[in-house]
């Protein structure tokens, strides 16, 4: 997540986007230099330098506990680093509440963090101009939002007890995902094979961004075939299901755990194998003509905001392309 400034770059990000009720919240932080000259800058571990705004399911600010940052202490050249051109500064830092300090992250839903890096006042790094320059002024995040248990935006009743159907349908719908390496819109066979496992709100969402598909091609396929141009659809090389690039077409799939939504919902964490490592995803699943039947879906993977796939591609509108054309 990278802050606005065009100099320095203060990136969040959580360890993972699902955390369990009681388990740590922790999230990594960098400060990445393009100064040209050393810069003076704060460990990031410290209250006082760093400063974190949590929202909560509800759309309220989650209140930070724990003493307020004393920025009037004495200070010593061992408190700071020296950030050199293209160099960065890490730290994790655990923003549950913990021995009294932090945010109390202990409802379900889904959260959203900004954070903001100051050195404070000047004058208080006088003594260490020798060094390099202190950073003025702030250097601010981008949002990034993680989970407690479920990414819910309400408050519904949220429990462990998912029945064994609902796992098993997830289970059925990912093998076939899998074993047909599942990328972009599902077409022919692939379709014929996924659709029945569909909601019928999920099914009509597919169709519409098919349309959408169709009719970006329609417009400007003749182009793209005579300059050798990339066709610009966020989906193309996507896993609806799965997640974006490298993380479309995974060997494997495993069952994290699972929460009950309500009476007739169900959300599965997912882990995916990836040739680089492991990918996860959360995925929807709804009770539907008294079976189970996914109904939505939000990668893990290069979605900072959680974005859902039923949230759609601001690119089209009705079945229509209404994105950038082709040129």
């Amino acid at each position: 997540m990278l802050a606005s400034t065009p100099e320095m770059y203060f990136y969040t990000n959580p360890a993972k986007q699902l955390f369990w009720v009681g388990e740590p919240v922790v999230i990594g932080l960098e400060l990445y230099s393009r100064f040209e000259q050393p810069v003076l800058v704060a460990p990031l571990q410290n209250n006082e330098f760093v400063q974190f705004k949590l929202v909560g399911p509800d759309g309220n600010e989650v209140p930070w506990q724990g003493k307020a940052p004393d920025h009037a202490r004495a200070y010593s050249p061992s408190d700071f680093k020296v950030l050199e051109q293209y160099n960065a500064v890490k730290a994790e830092r655990t923003i549950s509440l913990k021995d009294g300090t932090g945010f109390a992250c202990n409802r379900p839903g889904q959260y959203t963090l900004t954070a903001v890096f100051s050195m404070g006042s000047p004058e208080h790094f006088t003594l260490f101009a020798d060094q390099a320059k202190p950073i003025v002024g702030s250097v601010r995040s981008s949002k990034l939002a993680f989970c407690i248990d479920a990414c819910i935006l309400k408050q519904v009743p949220v429990s462990n007890d998912a029945p064994p159907s609902a796992l098993q349908a997830v289970g059925l719908f990912y093998t076939d995902v899998i074993k047909y390496h599942s990328s972009g819109i599902p077409v022919g066979h692939i379709k014929e094979i996924l659709g029945p496992l569909m909601s019928k709100k999920l099914a009509q969402e597919i169709d519409s961004l098919s349309a959408c598909d169709k009719d970006y091609f329609r417009r400007y396929g003749e182009i793209l075939r005579v300059h050798t141009l990339k066709a610009a659809i966020p989906w193309g090389e996507a896993g609806l299901f799965t997640g974006p690039n490298d993380a479309s077409t995974p060997s494997a799939f495993r069952i994290l755990g699972s929460r009950a939504i309500g009476e007739n919902r169900v959300d599965v964490l997912i882990a995916f194998k990836e040739d680089w490592g492991e990918s996860q995803g959360d995925v929807t699943v709804v009770l539907e003509n008294n079976r189970w039947v996914i109904d939505d879906y939000v990668a893990m993977y290069e979605n900072d905001k959680l974005e859902r796939l039923s949230a759609g591609y601001s690119v089209c509108k009705d079945g229509r392309w209404v994105g950038e054309p082709a040129y």
